[in-house]
């Protein structure tokens, strides 16, 4: 009964118990696998990347505009104890007359020019052709005695403001300082509010109390610090044009405006921008910022 039939259909058997049971090579991935692999990957790089880059382009901006703040705020401190640049490359004269006179000098110090007194200082934003963007800050000179019978000034208009820059000749000394803004940021729009219309301007000005002087000088502790946003004047303007506008329109401008004046800048990098407000605040002016999301400060 086991005949050669029977082994043959053994063996055949066994081979197919080995076949079934033998371990096959291991099999490679499809181009097509490969490719969907390498599509979720890039895209969760990107994805992460994007983040990243978003979070640093964020805190770049909000380190810049807050740069922004506190340098303005500088700017009114300085105004508030009477300190201007004290460059020894120019000195100042003046009487009711003739206003200040600015004339180039190497060695006046500070404190010794004849007749003037120190006023205060602008801002100019968004200087006409820099980049990255620059602004300006003006020191403003004035008259001692320009009131009546060669009285103190008691205003501006008696002190007679003149921007201490070089606004009719490159040959006259200046006192402006220009900074740059940083990571990109831009002036969007700067304005005031008068009776319920917007201003806009380009320009704002600190100027001390003139009850605060005595003998020409500051008296000690005074912070009251007036704010003047200059009318007519706009962002987007050179120098030159600046300094003209402040010095042919301070006198006439308006004087602490009740809602105070207002900046907003745009970020370079980002869909943020920053509302910066410069209001009273008691006797000194408060500097405070608003980030929006968007571009506008709307």
């Amino acid at each position: 009964m086991g005949g050669p039939r029977n082994h043959g259909q053994f063996r055949t058997m066994r081979r197919r118990v080995r076949r079934s049971f033998s371990v096959r090579p291991p099999q490679g991935f499809t181009v097509i696998e490969v490719l969907i692999v390498l599509g979720v990957t890039a895209f969760l790089f990107v994805a992460a990347a994007s983040q990243i880059s978003g979070r640093q382009n964020r805190t770049a901006f909000d380190q810049a505009i807050r740069e922004v703040q506190s340098q303005i705020q500088q700017t009114i401190n300085e105004v508030s104890i009477g300190y201007y640049p004290n460059l020894s490359n120019f000195q100042c004269t003046g009487s009711a007359a003739t206003g200040p006179v600015i004339t180039a000098s190497a060695s006046t110090a500070q404190g010794t020019n004849s007749g003037c007194i120190f006023l205060g200082k602008a801002l100019q934003f968004k200087i006409h052709g820099t980049n990255p963007e620059q602004f300006a800050t003006f020191a403003i000179a004035g008259v001692q005695q320009g009131g009546l019978n060669n009285a103190e000034s008691a205003s501006l208009a008696e002190a007679k403001p003149l921007a201490i820059a070089s606004t009719n000749s490159t040959t006259l000394p200046s006192a402006t300082e220009v900074r740059s803004l940083q990571s990109g940021l831009t002036t969007a729009d700067m304005w005031y509010m008068s009776g319920g219309t917007k201003k806009p301007i380009g320009v704002v000005a600190f100027t001390a109390s003139l009850a605060q002087y005595s003998g020409g000088s500051l008296q000690s502790g005074s912070e009251q610090v007036n704010l003047v946003p200059i009318d007519t004047s706009t962002i987007d303007a050179t120098q030159l044009t600046a300094a003209g506008v402040l010095n042919s329109k301070i006198t006439t401008s308006p004087l602490n405006p009740s809602s105070g004046v207002f900046i907003c800048f745009a970020s370079g990098t980002t869909t943020q921008s920053g509302l910066i407000t410069i209001g009273s605040n008691g006797r000194q002016l408060a500097v405070t910022l608003a980030i929006k999301g968007n571009t506008t400060c709307s």
